[in-house]
């Protein structure tokens, strides 16, 4: 259902919206719009109008609202229009959106990609959630790291245009942000095609032919590979730009007789600029350059010249009053170069993400390689970029001598832009950020020049199937590389998010910005390893930096308890948190701890033990050293001696003792196995990353026969098929996690001795993200009995020797609660 919900309803009601409002938009400039452009100029409105509102506290709560009121308004326009919304414009877009949706619609579950590999979407998450309350509502908000995130890193003038209309969405319909992410830039995509379709009319005629062109140009490989990391502002804005374009290049075939006509040019380009910022004003400068030379240059006369003066006027005014948001935040950015510019950052900072820089020769729109960071290697993929580079200088050279400037509007302004961005000292990150959204525009002149060229020769149907193979190829490898955020895991902690609303703080013992950042918003949600209004020392006095983890043993009692709600990966390796939480719910990924507001016993002392002790935290870590290896057991036997001592202690203080029982786990570290050699081995992690089908084998012994939980220690992209004894007992895929993650395979009944564990990393098939190596790692293997059961056992002092010779997570000293 939640399927239909993102990939169905909510295109829908997007494009509901775009007609609804390109209706309005029509009715207010006067003139019809291409029946491409309907959608997409309407789509620009809802932006423009949400975002303008969204500007200012006090407006913000009303853009859903607006934004319905108006498309209610639009729908007789809608139904008087029907007719234009069928034909092969909108074939052409809605296959677009199925190719950019198809990572996750054939995963089955409604998700987004590009979890781990770039995790800005939780930062675009965070962003879409105080749409809804205004730029400065999170400085009213109780301090934790889904208020620091965005308070401290983005600030209340972040450019909102790419974010508004999945905000609207939700307010419409309800489906989270999460899951509208994926469909909506899906959608932009296919924006992008409307707007193709538009251009292109006057130089490809046939309808089909045309749909085909624009459906290839759409993918350009630069484009759709940022789509697969979460590049919302790149999705957006190419389809933004592309509309400017089309609208640019119908203005200059013609300047339109009355001044309110230039409406939907100028909604376009407000669009772009509220979705980029100041940024945008190096395609829009050079589009509206090509506008008003034009206009110039077509009138001879002084009446035509003063005509044109005044569109031009009309044309800057109406742009101004589309990019209110643009003007609120110029003053922050000409304070501060926000990042954009090399001048003194480290490469580390210039690269982002990246590896390197990237080649310019991506803006052709084809490059089959599975992460478009990668270079292209290999005489077939070089060809076919040369064949397109080629392709678009014919249809170039082709619409100059026809006088045909569509191609040039779109095409010049989009590498001009990329151009001016790049010669202005813009980082490596900024530059790739604008090959993204100027990629389609080579690329549409490509297909462009082979379908003029199928009119001329037979060699123009040689060429055109050249670039829909590139084109496709490079479509297939990225689907095949993409990285899934694991739904049910973030299913999870939305549900958790229902229950910690009214109940902060919050503390999620994981590197989970998904949670931190948006789904556990209502509890105010604090991690240990990100931002967080105070360092949370461990015990050893390091702090947590992005990516650690500590077991929930490594914070002291003082730091746990000013927390009402506690959030704990479902793991072998995670400790119970102190007595006075209760658990109050239990799903398959994460446990909910909640502290009751009276609880009935304070806890004095509490004394942890197993790895932890020695293994405090593993990755980064400030005042402290880096530390690979993770602990893998947080149960041990404390010796008798040590339980007399709390027991003495207790009766000093006048306390009880409480301790937490628990089955000691079965721990086989990665490397404690047999192992291919191709596979990288990590010694100091005792990490195992296979690079190559092949089976690892581990020989676990356990001392009962009993049900125990079998779980794997790491991260799962294509994951493992696992065996026990020769028999299948389960798959584990899709199961991405930071470090410190587990995930549980299944229940095995076992007999007492040795057990042959063997884990099989399988062949890449058809499934999106199996051809992926990089996301897949092994720490531990992990059985986990399950008896003795976990359970807590309270004594008094006097009878502290009940505990000796138990399993146990740790040890409290406590006392009945005050009142």
């Amino acid at each position: 259902m939640s399927l239909i919900v993102a990939w169905v309803l909510f295109p829908l009601v997007l494009a509901l919206i775009g007609a609804a409002w390109g209706s309005l938009v029509e009715r207010a400039a006067g003139e019809s719009l291409d029946d491409a452009l309907l959608l997409p100029v309407g789509l620009a409105a809802a932006v423009v109008v949400a975002g303008t509102l969204g500007a200012f506290t006090a407006t913000s709560p009303l853009a859903a609202p607006v934004i319905a009121i108006g498309t209610l308004a639009g729908l007789p326009g809608v139904w008087a229009a029907r007719r234009r919304l069928r034909g092969w414009h909108l074939i052409a877009a809605a296959a677009v959106l199925f190719v950019f949706g198809a990572p996750v619609i054939l995963s089955g579950q409604a998700t987004f990609a590009g979890y781990i590999k770039l995790d800005d979407t939780s930062v675009w998450f965070n962003i879409m959630d105080h749409l809804r309350t205004g730029p400065h509502a999170a400085a009213g908000e109780l301090p934790s790291t889904y208020a620091l995130e965005y308070n401290g890193a983005l600030g209340p003038h972040y450019p909102r245009g790419a974010f508004v209309l999945p905000a609207v969405g939700h307010s419409l319909i309800g489906i989270d942000v999460a899951w509208a992410f994926q469909p909506y830039l899906a959608a932009c995509a296919a924006g992008v095609a409307l707007c193709l379709y538009a251009l292109v009319r006057p130089l490809v005629p046939g309808t089909k032919v045309r749909a085909l062109v624009v459906f290839l140009a759409a993918q350009a490989a630069l484009l759709y590979g940022y789509s697969l990391w979460g590049g919302i502002k790149e999705l957006s804005a190419a389809f933004m730009l592309s509309l400017v374009a089309a609208l640019a290049a119908a203005a200059v075939r013609g300047r339109p007789s009355r001044w309110r006509a230039l409406l939907p040019l100028a909604i376009a380009a407000g669009a772009l600029a509220q979705t980029l910022g100041p940024g945008a004003a190096a395609w829009l400068g050079l589009l509206f350059l090509f506008v008003v030379a034009a206009w110039l240059l077509q009138g001879r006369r002084a009446r035509e010249l003063g005509a044109s003066a005044l569109s031009i006027v009309s044309l800057g005014v109406l742009t101004a009053a589309c990019m209110v948001p643009l003007w609120i935040s110029l003053s922050e950015f000409l304070a501060s170069d926000s990042g954009l510019y090399s001048s003194g950052q480290t490469e580390q900072t210039r690269l982002g993400n990246l590896t390197g820089p990237l080649s310019g020769f991506q803006l052709a729109g084809i490059w089959p390689r599975g992460d478009f960071r990668e270079h292209l290697t290999g005489l077939p993929g070089k060809a076919l970029v040369a064949v397109a580079l080629l392709a678009a200088a014919w249809a170039l050279f082709a619409g100059l001598r026809r006088r045909q400037w569509a191609l040039w509007v779109y095409v010049g302004a989009a590498l001009g832009g990329c151009a001016l961005i790049h010669y202005a000292g813009a980082t490596p990150w900024v530059v790739g950020k604008t090959l993204a959204i100027a990629s389609p525009a080579l690329l549409v002149a490509a297909l462009v020049g082979a379908a003029m060229l199928m009119k001329r020769h037979r060699g123009g149907i040689v060429v055109l199937a050249a670039l829909a193979f590139g084109v496709l190829w490079s479509t297939a490898l990225a689907y095949h590389d993409v990285v899934l955020a694991p739904r049910d895991r973030m299913a999870e902690l939305q549900h958790i998010g229902t229950l910690v609303d009214g109940k902060p703080l919050t503390l999620i013992n994981e590197y989970e910005i998904y949670g931190t950042y948006h789904f556990l918003r209502e509890g105010a949600p604090v991690g240990p390893a990100d931002y967080r209004d105070v360092t949370l020392a461990l015990r050893d006095g390091s702090s947590l930096t992005k990516t650690a983890w500590a077991d929930l043993d490594s914070l002291p009692l003082s730091t746990l308890e000013g927390y009402r709600s506690i959030v704990t990966r479902r793991s072998p390796a995670e400790s119970r948190p102190p007595s006075n939480y209760e658990l109050v719910w239990q799903g398959r990924y994460y446990n909910l701890w909640q502290r009751p507001e009276s609880p009935e016993s304070t806890v004095l002392v509490h004394v942890p033990l197993g790895e932890s002790t020695k293994l405090p935290y593993c990755g980064a870590a400030q005042n402290g050293a880096n530390m690979p290896e993770c602990s893998a057991d947080p149960v041990a036997v404390a010796s008798c001696e040590r339980i007399r001592g709390l027991g003495r202690r207790a009766t000093g203080l006048g306390g009880d003792l409480v301790a937490h029982e628990n089955a000691a786990p079965i721990v086989a570290r990665a490397d404690e196995t047999l192992w291919p050699n191709p596979w990288f081995h990590d010694p100091a992690g005792r990490t195992l990353t296979p690079n190559d089908p092949g089976k690892l084998v581990s020989h676990i012994r356990v001392a009962s026969p009993q049900v125990y939980e079998l779980w794997l220690g790491g991260s799962f992209a294509r994951g493992f098929q696992v065996a026990i004894d020769g028999t299948d007992v389960g798959t584990v895929e899709n199961e991405l996690s930071n470090i410190g993650g587990y995930a549980h395979v299944a229940d095995v009944e076992l007999e007492a001795g040795t057990h042959e564990v063997t884990l099989t990393y399988p062949h890449a098939d058809l499934t999106p993200g199996s051809g992926n190596n990089s996301y897949t790692s092994l720490t531990a293997i992990t059985l986990q009995p399950t008896k003795p059961k976990s359970r807590l056992i309270a004594v008094p002092p006097e009878r502290a020797d009940e505990l000796c010779g138990r399993p146990l997570d740790w040890v409290e000293i406590v006392t009945p609660a005050v009142g």
